[in-house]
């Protein structure tokens, strides 16, 4: 049996998960946002809880106008979940112990305007931390993670870049 992996490679994994997110966000693909959480995750942001993923997905879709945005993160820290770990078949017949859970934290930046590109008015909407959970599931290409729980904490914001929801 192998090691766990170490935590470069796990917080490589958890990258990929959130440029995902951000590039899929930016590009208005919510069905693909929607895809990188579990089926019953957890997206809170400010008041706002939703559940699962057509609550996720909708989220996104029912904006009322175009909006034009790039997300942009830094400081991500993972950390394993205690316990949340399991045995796996490995490539060459071996076992290995993966993780099956992890917190993640990042700061994260989101320029946004409510018009389409290019936009020539470049402002900040909300600086914010964010607080993952994500988890792993087999998959054709070995695992990959979901998340399960999101969790975005403003820290300096501005109202008047907030996108419109639809009536």
């Amino acid at each position: 049996m192998t090691d766990l992996p170490s935590p470069a490679l796990l917080r490589t994994e958890v990258d990929v998960v959130l440029a995902d997110w951000a590039w899929h966000l930016d590009h208005h693909d919510y069905e693909a946002v929607a895809s990188l959480f579990t089926e019953d995750a957890l997206f809170v942001t400010g008041a706002v809880e939703l559940r699962g993923r057509s609550a996720i997905r909708n989220r996104y879709t029912e904006r009322a106008q175009v909006r034009s945005t790039r997300h942009t993160y830094s400081g991500l820290r993972v950390s394993p979940v205690p316990g949340r770990t399991a045995t796996v078949p490995g490539s060459a017949g071996e076992h290995v112990r993966v993780v099956t859970m992890v917190r993640a934290w990042s700061t994260w930046v989101n320029f946004a305007a409510n018009a389409a590109a290019p936009v020539d008015d470049v402002g900040v909407y909300l600086v914010a931390d964010f607080e993952d959970v994500l988890v792993s599931a087999a998959s054709a290409d070995g695992r990959r993670w979901y998340i399960a729980e999101r969790r975005i904490i403003p820290v300096f914001r501005d109202p008047s870049r907030a996108p419109e929801l639809g009536a």
